[in-house]
């Protein structure tokens, strides 16, 4: 006999907290995940919400999801598959499937827990908000192109601007590292060969591994562009300091004729 599991990763607008959860939802049982929350809704029910603004549905239909989101107060919840970053993955449930199988477009095992529940969650959260990062490294990527094209435009008023580019990308790159965690491997699978196998084979389908080294490579690249125009900037900015010391030099000089050669003369 098989069973179907659907889960859904949904990215969220603003954090949700667990005092927000224990509020609005009592009856869940809450317990915690590689920083993250999960909520237990029933044997074979769960909701997994990340540090990194995701929020994985185990085995609830659209509308529920929708429901869920009202009442934490997201306004995008009835059309949350059109206006929100999401990714969905269903689950076969069937005895003939000793390990977990995993293909593009499902998962398949002999069984079905908590942890495997968390697993899957941990990774299509990952997944989901890689896809967050992209999208917003890809606004940034415009941004870094327009630099190019005018650095002959830039002036030294354009510095604050620059060094703010320069801390957004910063930040981008730690909300990557210390949250998404892609680079460790869960606690719980340590101990676990075969929910290490599952977590393994849904990173590679997911292809959590590649997706971070392109991001890691547009930081780079952004990087790079930003000091090449923090450069033309400072080197505008020290033409600008040489040309007022010539200045400066050209008048004192003036003044030292006007006083030890014109004036004498004068008087």
């Amino acid at each position: 006999m098989q069973n179907s599991i659907l889960f859904v990763s949904v990215e969220l607008p603003r954090p949700i907290t667990k005092y927000e959860l224990e509020k609005e939802f009592p009856s869940l049982i809450l317990t915690s995940i590689e920083n993250s929350l999960v909520a237990e809704i029933s044997n074979d029910k769960f909701v997994f919400t990340t540090t990194f603004g995701v929020i994985t549905f185990c085995n609830f239909s659209h509308d529920e999801i929708k429901s869920f989101l009202a009442r934490l107060n997201i306004k995008e919840a009835n059309h949350f598959t059109t206006a929100l970053i999401n990714q969905d993955y269903p689950m076969i449930i069937s005895p003939e499937f000793d390990k977990p199988l995993i293909d593009s477009h499902t998962i398949k095992y002999n069984k079905f827990n908590k942890s495997i529940a968390s697993i899957i969650s941990l990774a299509l959260s990952q997944s989901v908000g890689l896809e967050i990062r992209e999208k917003s490294l890809e606004q940034k990527m415009l941004e870094s192109r327009k630099l190019y094209e005018d650095t002959t435009k830039l002036k030294i008023k354009d510095r604050n601007n620059l060094m703010n580019f320069t801390s957004s990308i910063a930040q981008e790159r730690f909300e990557i590292l210390n949250k998404l965690y892609l680079l460790d491997k869960p606690d719980i699978i340590w101990d676990d060969l075969e929910l290490e196998s599952l977590y393994n084979q849904l990173s590679v389908q997911l292809e959590l591994k590649s997706r971070f080294e392109v991001i890691e490579y547009k930081i780079s690249y952004l990087k790079e562009s930003v000091e090449f125009a923090t450069d033309r900037v400072n080197q505008k900015s020290s033409e600008y300091l040489e040309w007022i010391i010539i200045w400066l030099i050209v008048i004192e000089v003036i003044f030292s004729i006007w006083s030890y050669i014109i004036q004498p003369l004068i008087a």
